[in-house]
């Protein structure tokens, strides 16, 4: 883990966290944030992270190489920002067609991946463009018994939706996209988890569709729109008692195609993604 603190000539302070992802994921650092600030309040802290999930997780030698995706050029990353007043026009446009209300995290991923759906066909050659969409989740709360928050070490699941394709004269709607977004991320559910923590021929069974579809990605270039929320963290009540942040960001993460949200600082309900795709498809989205 690297921490620094940076002092602006105006009095202004910014702290800046990197750990290893090998150690652990979003959740894990916003739980270490909380306890961290309360420690420096002097309040009594949450219980200190949680390590049962080592043994509720052995490891199994199953390794994914994502290698291939790192390094990637003519790529960049660009914040778009959301209000939450926009947002509750967005759901309300979406429910028109699809008889249920999406979440703001389903309405901006739905959003979001129908424009760059829409960006992408529009500099390529082919009459047909298939996709995949992956959600990462947290899985600590859809465990039988849940886990608690503060469990440490990377408790998400990337969940991958079936191949979408549409053809190059076809108009998407946002209603056509929705669906798939709600139900790739309800996938994961309790007996979906107690899956992966089998051995054997069940386990197996539920990592081979995964598996079938990151080589689509990998070796037959089907691109893959990764999303990553991080809404729920609640980094913007961390303080360390000279107030709560002014903002909060992440960093553009090096993958095409990868796509972070996080809650925007208005405190209006608004969120910002951190949008990362190929530069000509850029100029499009």
């Amino acid at each position: 883990m690297a921490l620094q603190v940076t002092e602006f000539g105006c009095g202004g302070i910014a702290i800046g966290l990197c750990i290893s992802h090998k150690v652990c994921d979003g959740t894990t650092i916003a739980s270490f944030l909380k306890a961290w600030s309360q420690k420096a309040m002097g309040e009594a802290s949450s219980s200190p992270l949680n390590m049962e999930a080592s043994f509720l997780f052995p490891h199994k030698g199953i390794e994914i190489d994502i290698n291939d995706r790192l390094g990637e050029k003519n790529i960049t990353t660009k914040r778009f920002l959301f209000s939450g007043n926009s947002l509750c026009k967005l759901k309300e446009e979406i429910s028109r067609g699809c008889g249920f209300k999406p979440t703001r995290v389903e309405a901006v991923t739905t959003l979001i991946w129908k424009s760059a759906l829409e960006a992408a066909r529009t500099t390529e050659l082919s009459d047909k463009s298939s996709s995949f969409l992956l959600h990462v989740v947290n899985i600590r709360g859809r465990m039988q018994p849940p886990l608690p928050e503060n469990s440490l070490g990377n408790l998400f699941v990337p969940s991958i939706s079936p191949l979408f394709e549409v053809d190059k004269e076809t108009k998407m709607e946002l209603q056509d996209l929705v669906e798939v977004v709600r139900n790739t991320i309800k996938m994961v559910d309790g007996n979906y988890v107690r899956k992966l923590q089998g051995d054997g021929q069940e386990l197996m069974e539920t990592l081979e569709p995964m598996s079938q579809k990151f080589y689509l990605v990998a070796k037959k270039g089907v691109p893959c729109y990764g999303f990553s929320s991080w809404v729920r963290f609640g980094f913007y009540e961390t303080n360390f008692g000279w107030g709560k942040p002014t903002w909060v960001c992440t960093i553009g993460v090096p993958i095409k195609n990868v796509i972070i949200l996080m809650p925007a600082c208005s405190g209006d309900g608004g969120l910002e993604a951190w949008i990362t795709l190929n530069e000509l498809h850029m100029c499009q989205f």
